[in-house]
């Protein structure tokens, strides 16, 4: 089998973890980093005994690693441009010499989940040589003709929803997982002894938990509506609920947004459990206030319009400035 074929090979695997990765609830880009995160620690183990970097700095470990994989044939070393910033090294990557280039531009035309595996395994050596945490931030993949990406020290708080053995945790903080039948009796049960307060607990609950997860990661992002998406990925990926932000006006405060495959709707539906003629998902509406509230800076209301739960195609919340 010639180069051609095996590169060829290589990125449509790529592109099958993808694809993958944005269907798991546990999926996403921090699937795709935990898999390259092992990619990475395999080739290391395998020639470690060869690696020499001439201190213990991260630019000389990325520099070594550079050395290392031109050694054994793997890559040309002319392909990378390395700079120390201090702390920071920041990586330059020739996308014309580069084997992931086709799985890079078909994930963004696909809008896949996709990671740069070049980048990350400097992220993955200095974490692991260095005895602490790594963050990389990668700049948009464009038309440009080298790919940019800056690794750093710092906490691993940019991905809201991690996973460690058996822990799921949300935000930092351990997550519960309930499947809908468990929550389900959750909330009819609420209903059955306290109907009058149900939506107020659902919307509250979610709403508040919604700002530290908002918190948590509003220092890694400069848009707000990327922000935003980003949680709402992550919402999807846990399988509650798929958000679609059909208007975003952060000039005159007010957005639509779609939700497909409420599993609330799903609860209310199979419960006979309604708060009101045309509107179950409360805690979808409590999230979305809490997102746009911290975004916009001023208090943000939501009301659903349609809802999956009385037949409609998709469930419709609207977000408007409190006070008009």
């Amino acid at each position: 089998m010639n180069d051609k074929y095996i590169v060829k090979l290589i990125n449509n695997v790529l592109l099958g973890v993808s694809q993958l990765a944005d269907s798991v609830p546990m999926g996403g880009k921090n699937y795709l980093e935990m898999v390259c995160d092992y990619y990475a620690a395999r080739m290391f183990n395998q020639y470690k005994n060869s690696f020499h970097p001439a201190s213990d700095k991260a630019i000389d470990i990325c520099h070594a690693w550079v050395e290392l994989m031109e050694s054994e044939g793997f890559i040309d070393k002319d392909v990378y441009k390395l700079d120390n910033g201090g702390d920071l090294v920041n990586i330059n990557v020739n996308k014309a010499d580069c084997s992931y280039c086709e799985y890079c531009t078909t994930a963004k035309a696909e809008n896949l989940p996709r990671i740069c595996p070049r980048l990350l395994s400097f992220k993955w050596l200095t974490s692991n040589l260095m005895g602490q945490p790594y963050q990389l931030k990668t700049e948009e993949f464009s038309d440009s003709n080298w790919c940019q990406g800056t690794i750093y020290p710092g906490e691993m708080i940019s991905e809201i929803l991690t996973k460690d053995g058996e822990n799921i945790s949300v935000a930092g903080e351990r997550a519960m997982v309930l499947s809908t039948n468990a929550f389900g009796i959750l909330v009819k049960t609420i209903n059955d002894y306290a109907p009058h307060i149900l939506e107020r607990v659902l919307y509250e609950s979610t709403y508040y938990s919604s700002q530290v997860e908002y918190e948590k990661i509003e220092s890694h992002y400069n848009n707000k509506r990327e922000l935003i998406e980003h949680l709402l990925n992550t919402i999807a990926r846990l399988g509650n609920i798929r958000y679609e932000i059909i208007e975003y006006d952060d000039m005159n405060k007010k957005a639509v947004v779609y939700g497909h495959g409420s599993y609330l709707a799903e609860i209310f539906k199979n419960n006979q459990l309604y708060t009101s003629p045309k509107a179950s998902c409360a805690s979808g509406k409590g999230r979305l206030a809490a997102y746009f509230t911290k975004a916009w800076g001023e208090e943000i209301v939501c009301e659903e319009m349609k809802c999956e739960a009385f037949g409609d195609d998709h469930c419709e919340f609207i977000l408007l400035r409190k006070n008009i």
